[in-house]
């Protein structure tokens, strides 16, 4: 990297340690110091006094979060959907005067969902005439309100009978949310840059009605991992198991996701188990009594299933490195921490190439990419989707060369190290305050 000054960078996320969004924030936040820059992460914490008053505001905070998103899971979406729109937004513009926001030379948003940003909060942004850089996590920042879209595609025009919306029609609340982002994006123009960890989320970003004639930048630079201390000081195992049972290692937060694939796992496993290839199976995540019963019909022909639960950083990495591959079946994802931590013990990772997956795994060199099929059109789809996710658990086990397949795993890791993300982020800044001030 050239000789410059060092930058004075805002991050904002409505949390600094919980969710993949806020890990990835944070290990951002670091690289970039570690670069010489100047960062301040700014979160709902940072607005709250010290003492009492502060403690009882954070109290409210997370009550009001959990109680936002228990009513839109019950009131808003359809079941299994993700939808945010604010209902209860801060908007609060004075908190742009934060002096560490006056004294920025950019600004990047990361998740600000769950009340934490408004829409005023965001008019006010773009009166600080500054670059503001959106590191997306999802396709929540150019859709009318969706997380992920899923088969739809209506975010490309103009939103509208959101099929995720219990109460949908043309000018439903997707509709307004797309109108209002849309302007938005317009005013900020060429001073807003959509930043993507993956290529498919740049991709989609890039056919977004909101972005399409706004004049922001599309672009894609992943998120940084550094292998010593995201993955927990722990060497990578470069040699295969030998074990008589391959052990696969499964994670998510809450396995009855649907977007996180646990049927599509289950009836995969269910099909080697009938053809005589069993596995030792750990699980990481919360249990559910529908899950715990697919489990123990599972163990009933022939796998051995551990249920972990909710596992710490530490722990999680010990789990990716006892297993022969880490198993990702999700049918929409962006630029997914689990596979970076797992190849950061030599573990490679078998999932769909759907989504920014796809951008991660090279099919025989750090793990095995499954065709995606579309599982929500069909229970025949589903099975072949379950069936190709099989076949690719199987290339990985009987792997001619399984050392260098774990070499390839860990040595995947240097297109994302902390020194050549901070250096892509810094130049993209840097170009973006190049621009006349008239531009900006």
């Amino acid at each position: 990297m050239q000789n410059t000054m060092p930058l004075r960078l805002v991050l904002l996320t409505s949390s600094q340690s919980s969710g993949g969004a806020a890990i990835a924030c944070m290990r951002q936040a670091r690289a970039l110091r570690q670069a010489g820059h100047h960062v301040t992460v700014m979160s709902p914490e940072t607005w709250w006094p010290d003492g009492i008053l502060g403690k009882w505001m954070r109290r409210w905070y997370t009550l009001r979060k959990h109680l936002v998103y228990k009513l839109q899971q019950f009131l808003v979406w359809t079941p299994g959907a993700m939808f945010s729109g604010n209902p209860w937004p801060s908007s609060d513009p004075k908190r742009m005067a934060h002096p560490a926001l006056q004294e920025a030379d950019a600004v990047v948003l990361h998740w600000i969902n769950h009340g934490f940003l408004g829409s005023a909060d965001l008019q006010a942004l773009l009166e600080l005439d500054k670059p503001i850089l959106w590191h997306m996590h999802d396709q929540w920042a150019f859709t009318g309100g969706c997380h992920y879209s899923g088969a739809c595609s209506a975010f490309e025009r103009s939103c509208g009978s959101c099929p995720q919306l219990r109460h949908r029609g043309p000018d439903d609340r997707s509709r307004q949310q797309f109108t209002d982002r849309q302007k938005w994006a317009t005013q900020a123009g060429n001073r807003l840059a959509l930043v993507a960890p993956s290529q498919w989320l740049a991709g989609m970003a890039a056919k977004s009605g909101i972005v399409q004639g706004c004049g922001a930048l599309v672009c894609c630079i992943p998120n940084p991992f550094d292998s010593e201390a995201d993955g927990q000081g722990l060497e990578p195992r470069l040699t295969v198991n030998g074990l008589a049972r391959p052990r696969l290692f499964f994670a998510a937060v809450n396995p009855s996701d649907p977007r996180k694939g646990w049927d599509l796992l289950m009836m995969a496993l269910e099909h080697l188990g009938r053809e005589g290839l069993v596995f030792e199976v750990e699980v990481a995540g919360k249990v559910t009594d529908a899950t715990r019963q697919q489990v123990q019909a599972l163990e009933a022909g022939g796998h051995r299933i551990s249920w972990l639960g909710l596992l710490g950083p530490l722990a999680m990495q010990q789990a990716y490195a006892r297993a022969d591959f880490f198993v990702i079946p999700s049918l929409q994802e962006n630029f997914p921490n689990t596979i970076l931590e797992s190849f950061a013990v030599g573990t490679p990772v078998v999932g769909f190439a759907a989504g920014g997956i796809a951008d991660m795994i090279v099919e025989g060199q750090n793990g095995a990419l499954a065709t995606p099929v579309d599982p929500w059109a069909s229970e025949s789809a589903k099975t072949m989707a379950a069936m190709n996710l099989a076949s690719a658990m199987v290339r990985v086990v009987k792997h001619p060369q399984g050392d260098l397949l774990r070499q390839g795993a860990y040595q995947s890791l240097d297109l994302v190290r902390p020194e050549r993300i901070a250096k892509a982020y810094i130049e993209l800044v840097q170009d973006m305050l190049k621009k006349p001030s008239k531009d900006l």
